[in-house]
């Protein structure tokens, strides 16, 4: 995500541009186009969104004992987790006291392919989760203990 963020800033900022010339791509001053990029960059709802399927993938992943895609789902909700710092940074606290707890049990889990182990660190990554909901004021937003499917079509093939 954080290479596509700077692969677009750095075409809009270039003068070769193949927009018109009423674009705000060609035709704003720099500093007008960043703010612009700063308003289009993904908030906490679509990011948490994205998290919440990868939270149900991983957990159908392992129970499947598919663990490569497991590990997959981990690396990327870690680079969710990343990208939320750097485009809500008010969010950076929290997002980063969640990263040093919420991950820390599951490279044993993989590394044994053990559900035992998973399990429990998955209970652990949804306290966590619950954690830092109530900590940015969303307490509603309740994850289950085991979410009732996937929606990758990985979880699908044999």
């Amino acid at each position: 995500m954080k290479k596509y963020i700077a692969i677009l800033f750095i075409t809009l900022m270039s003068t070769n541009n193949p927009v018109t010339a009423d674009d705000w791509r060609s035709s704003a001053k720099n500093d007008e186009k960043l703010n612009k990029l700063i308003k289009v960059m993904p908030g906490a709802s679509v990011i948490m969104q994205q998290m919440g399927e990868r939270y149900r993938n991983l957990y159908w992943a392992a129970k499947q004992g598919k663990w490569k895609f497991a590990e997959y789902q981990i690396e990327e909700m870690q680079d969710l987790v990343e990208t939320l710092t750097i485009t809500r940074p008010k969010r950076a606290k929290t997002a980063n006291k969640f990263m040093q707890s919420a991950f820390k049990l599951y490279p044993a889990a993989i590394k044994e392919q053990s559900w035992d182990k998973f399990s429990h660190a998955f209970a652990n990554m949804k306290k966590q989760c619950m954690i830092c909901h109530v900590e940015n004021n969303h307490a509603f937003i309740v994850l289950p203990d085991h979410p009732r499917k996937g929606n990758s079509p990985v979880l699908e093939a044999n």
